[in-house]
């Protein structure tokens, strides 16, 4: 059975991991609360191959990844995430590891009206989950210092949201193609 596994990790390690919701924003330490709250109001929107997953210790040795990998073995791997790359696009699609990076653009490009930007920022869980599997994550792009005072509009979050569930049901009809490295896995 063709599965992805997204997960949103909860930095644990901040001092001022906070939000604040005020003007039609969001602001604070929103590494990576406010994606994660995207992702969770997506949840009953996504297909029953999609597995969900809310991670820790992304900040602190990538526990949390390690042990849903143990748990899924093979599939696509889509970590969830906060970046300062890209940040007027929609979503930033960052660290793009063990897949066809062609076909995953070309599938991209069908989702009309999204703005999707390609950047990198700080290490996530794809650089656990890439020595075995094919993955790659998609960013809510925020404005800001990333683990201090950054912001963001509550329309941006809600709009990452419904770009993400697009961009996942588009993964899973071109599976085959963006997972040309799943059948050769690593051992």
């Amino acid at each position: 059975m063709n599965k992805i596994v997204v997960t949103a990790h909860c930095d644990v390690v901040w001092k001022a991991a906070s939000i604040r919701v005020a003007d039609g924003k969001y602001s604070g330490n929103l590494d990576n609360l406010v994606a994660l709250s995207a992702m969770v109001s997506a949840l009953p929107d996504l297909d029953p191959r999609i597995v969900f997953y809310s991670t820790t210790d992304e900040e602190d040795g990538m526990g949390g990844a390690k042990h849903v990998m143990k748990t899924e073995g093979r599939a696509i791997y889509v970590a969830i995430d906060a970046t300062d790359a890209a940040v007027d696009s929609d979503v930033s699609v960052e660290w793009m590891q063990n897949l066809n990076e062609k076909e995953l653009r070309k599938a991209l490009a069908q989702i009309k009206g999204a703005r999707i930007g390609f950047g990198k920022s700080d290490f996530d869980e794809t650089h656990v989950y890439g020595k075995k599997h094919p993955t790659f994550s998609i960013c809510l792009p925020i404005r800001g210092e990333m683990h201090g005072e950054s912001s963001v509009s509550v329309s941006k979050v809600k709009r990452f949201g419904r770009i993400v569930n697009k961009i996942l049901n588009k993964d899973l009809e071109n599976y085959d193609e963006i997972s040309k490295d799943l059948q050769k896995e690593k051992v």
